[in-house]
């Protein structure tokens, strides 16, 4: 978008004042002269009174004589003068068509750049995918083209090509001929950018290429672009082998096709064609139909192109290789502006005629008065007009201008007033699409970027940086919808204005700035003498003021936040270092608790960073399912045969040892890998106990599951061809979900529950006790068994008021048919109250361990209670800390 110091000032000619000064002057000494010198005459005269009537009727028929050619005259001036305003104005509408249309060429030639940009981008990100990576590695052609071909689908790209360290061309995302492709890649000049990416380039300063190049015919078809396309984008990206060696580099290629979506996604918003040429040739084109004409960019400030036929305008912007960049419109709207203006031009002017012969035929004196008058009114709005004009040809767009005067000044300042307007609606139309969210109001992260970099340059005290990631919000646009979600989106961006405007009108912060970055994730950098107790002070009012309730409709929402908090200076010194900081410090906030906050520190980067290594290495382990169960046996409390068995994930890595549940669990959820775990466990447990669960007569395997594996429209049926291939009965598999699953109003999830129960599958009601317990749902939960929770059974002998919850639960249970199952049992004092308060089945490490399979296997051959508990007390398997997952 061009800066309003890039407009040119419009040519401004003194004629027009100078014309309508001077008429007017000259005029109204006439008149005066006349009226003059007819007094002196009849007071000279008035002696005689038929030579003084006679004189006075000759003054009189003169003076009107002498109006009437003055009118005349003046209406043949006002006219040529109209006329030349008109002319003048519809210049200026040409000349802001003009810079409309640079604007317009420009933010499309740089829609263009951003679509090479993410070509390249894509094409960094799949070098560094490890499955990618690891294929280049192994020089495996068909591993690379089984994920490459995929990735540029989605990407959309045209093409990948993968070269070793040699530089020769040893894979491609489509089935080519690799050493056509290598001598394709040899005639584009790539081979020397392709040597400089390969030679010492090293991770830690990793080095890539791209470039824009005319691609030959037959070429094209070599290297996997389309047939026919001439332009296209190569980006050049290394590839790290495990050693920090360039394993070889990763060709991406993007070809210029002839309609592109981002085109006609601009156009649409513009309401103007955009073409990309090369000479005469039109490459891409979008929105309006396109038009033949020759591309330049040697143009004055008022001049467009017309295309063949004269019905469309346009400009161009220049864009490496020679290529252009056009947008166009109708020719009708310089036209039709033209027009309009001549043609209020010609009806004023004939008024003004009416006008004229109207007042020459009342008296001398009254028509001098009246030509006064209206000299007065017609030239009024003349001076702020021109004065107004000048500003906006200057690229002053908020100069306040209003039409005033009468006639022809007043239908020119009015159009001139609409004129202005549509400017500025475009102008801030396109800025708000630029730097503003639509969904909240807020800047957005370009905005953000901007802002954030001029407060760090300019700041005369600490600036700091707080991340905002709400809580919870997922769960709001799952139960309400993502409209009610966005509602609340523009809800909490209002509160969190409020908050720091109020804030600054308190003093405790001097300046602020707040926009969204994406998702539920705000930013605000805060201007303020920072000390570590008021920051946290104001902080701590911040989560509290956004967790108070919000009404949107008729429904009640509640949501969290955790923030973090970086310090400019300390915890870096670029808007981008800032935001790392900030939001590694915020997910520190997030891993202590929810509606939290944290400082950035360096044992807050060291965790993420294990996090990252071990999201990626859970990758791996997935990939190649080296993950391993163990199984916690469940327990009959009537007589102590073991009834069923939990199945629970343990990681063994072999470099970083034994990794808990507790972590790479929460991990699997945020990177979104716990449906894949999920299935993972499920698979592994069903094909592992199958015979077991065969040969007994009552044996059940249990297994958790997370909501996102229930959302799954295909899980049931995956479950139920997962059981077929192990040959596992349904009615031995247990699944277990958790309170707010079960309640969960989702058409999907409630139907894949009753499929599976119908099936035979059984499901359990994990944790129970711990969540909202809305006992009035708990007659339609689709449940067979309530587990109560381990925090319920710690330490109950030595509680009156667990004692009395672990009751009312189990009666519960037993007077709505369900069975019962309590988890960590750690002592014999809760075993035996859970036995005589009537619980069915019970697991904990009073009974045993996790234990691997086959000596769960070993135990159910025994089926005895009695065993399991001499083995505890002669302190076997006996518990030396909390029991977990």
């Amino acid at each position: 978008m061009p800066e309003k110091s890039h407009s040119k000032p419009m040519e401004v000619s003194p004629k027009r004042v100078e014309i309508a000064g001077g008429l007017w002057a000259t005029g109204y000494r006439l008149i005066s002269h006349a009226a003059s010198r007819g007094s002196l005459w009849l007071r000279a005269r008035m002696s005689d009174t038929h030579v003084g009537a006679h004189l006075a009727w000759v003054v009189l028929l003169t003076g009107a004589l002498a109006f009437a050619a003055i009118g005349v005259v003046s209406l043949i001036r006002l006219r040529a003068d109209a006329e030349e305003q008109a002319t003048a104005l519809a210049q200026l509408s040409r000349q802001q068509l003009a810079r409309k249309l640079d604007g317009e060429a420009r933010l499309a030639e740089a829609r263009l750049r951003v679509l090479f940009d993410e070509a390249h981008r894509q094409t960094r990100y799949l070098s560094q995918r490890q499955d990618v990576v690891k294929a280049i590695v192994s020089a495996n052609s068909v591993a690379m083209q089984l994920l490459l071909h995929p990735a540029s689908v989605t990407g959309e790209l045209d093409a990948f090509l993968v070269s070793d360290p040699a530089g020769n061309i040893i894979g491609s995302s489509r089935t080519t001929d690799l050493l056509v492709a290598r001598e394709a890649i040899a005639r584009l000049g790539l081979d020397d950018r392709i040597v400089s990416v390969l030679t010492d380039n090293r991770r830690s300063e990793r080095r890539s290429d791209r470039t824009t190049l005319r691609v030959m015919p037959d070429d094209d078809r070599a290297i996997g672009m389309p047939l026919g396309r001439t332009i296209a984008h190569f980006a050049i990206e290394p590839v790290f082998d495990d050693f920090g060696d360039v394993a070889g580099v990763l060709i991406g290629i993007r070809s210029l096709a002839p309609s592109e979506a981002t085109f006609e996604k601009f156009s649409s918003i513009v309401n103007a064609g955009v073409l990309v040429k090369d000479g005469d040739l039109t490459l891409s084109s979008g929105g309006l139909p396109t038009f033949n004409f020759h591309a330049t960019t040697a143009l004055a400030d008022d001049e467009l192109i017309s295309g063949s036929g004269g019905n469309r305008v346009g400009r161009c912007a220049a864009h490496e290789l020679g290529l252009l960049v056009c947008t166009h419109v109708e020719a009708s709207e310089v036209q039709e502006a033209q027009q309009q203006m001549l043609r209020v031009s010609e009806r004023q002017a004939g008024a003004l005629f009416t006008w004229f012969l109207v007042l020459a035929a009342g008296s001398l004196g009254i028509l001098v008065s009246v030509v006064l008058v209206a000299v007065r009114q017609v030239t009024r709005g003349l001076p702020q007009l021109a004065s107004a004009a000048a500003s906006v040809a200057r690229g002053d767009l908020d100069v306040p201008f209003r039409a005033i005067g009468v006639g022809e000044v007043r239908s020119l300042g009015q159009a001139f007033e609409v004129m202005l307007a549509n400017l500025r609606e475009s102008l801030g139309r396109t800025r708000t699409l630029a730097f503003f969210d639509p969904v909240t109001g807020l800047p957005n992260r370009a905005s953000l970027r901007i802002d954030g970099t001029e407060a760090l340059t300019s700041r005369r005290s600490d600036v700091v940086f707080l991340f905002i990631d709400l809580d919870r919000f997922k769960s709001i646009n799952d139960t309400f919808g993502h409209k009610s979600g966005d509602m609340l989106l523009g809800a909490l961006a209002q509160r969190l204005a409020n908050f720091f405007d109020s804030r600054v009108r308190s003093n405790e912060i001097n300046a602020f700035r707040v926009g969204r970055l994406g998702g539920d994730e705000f930013l605000a950098i805060l201007d303020l003498t920072a000390t570590e107790a008021r920051l946290q002070r104001l902080v701590e009012d911040l989560i509290r003021r956004l967790g108070e309730n919000f009404v949107i409709g008729s429904s009640h929402m509640t949501v969290g936040a955790s923030v973090g908090i970086a310090i400019a200076g300390r915890d870096g010194a670029t808007y981008d270092d800032l935001l790392i900081s900030s939001d590694v410090a915020m997910y520190e906030a997030k891993r202590s608790g929810r509606d939290s906050y944290a400082f950035f520190t360096a044992k807050a980067a060291a965790l993420m960073q294990e996090r990252l290594a071990i999201e990626k290495e859970l990758r791996v382990a997935l990939s190649e399912q080296t993950l391993n169960l163990l199984y916690q046996p469940l327990f009959s409390l009537r007589d102590g045969t073991i009834v069923g068995a939990e199945a629970l994930v343990r990681w063994r890595h072999p470099t970083m040892g034994d990794i808990p549940p507790g972590k790479f669990i929460g991990i699997a959820e945020d990177a979104g890998l716990i449906s894949e775990l999920g299935q993972f466990v499920l698979e592994r447990a069903v094909t592992e106990t199958a015979a077991l669960v065969r040969d007994s007569s009552d044996l059940r395997i249990a297994v958790n599951v997370s909501v996102l594996q229930l959302e799954d429209p295909t899980f049931a049926n995956r479950i139920e061809a997962c059981l077929a291939r192990a040959d596992f009965p349904l009615d031995r598999l247990e699944i277990e979900i958790t309170e707010s699953v079960a309640m969960r109003d989702s058409d999907v999830v409630q139907r894949q529950i009753v499929d599976l129960r119908r099936a035979g599958v059984h499901f359990s009601l994990d944790d129970f006790g711990t969540g909202y317990s809305n006992l009035s749902m708990l007659a339609r939960l689709p449940v067979d068994t309530l587990k109560i929770d381990r925090s319920l059974v710690a330490g109950i002998h030595h509680s009156v008021e667990q004692q009395a919850i672990v009751r009312t639960i189990l009666a519960l249970s037993q007077s709505m048919g369900f069975a019962s199952i309590v988890e960590g049992v750690e002592a014999a004092e809760e075993r035996d109250f859970v036995i005589a308060a009537g619980a069915d089945i019970a697991q904990g490490f009073f009974f045993s361990r996790p234990v691997s399979f086959d000596m769960l296997k070993g135990m159910q051959l025994t089926r005895a209670l009695s065993r399991v508990t001499d083995r505890s007390e002669n302190g076997v398997g006996r518990p030396k800390a909390a029991s977990s997952r």
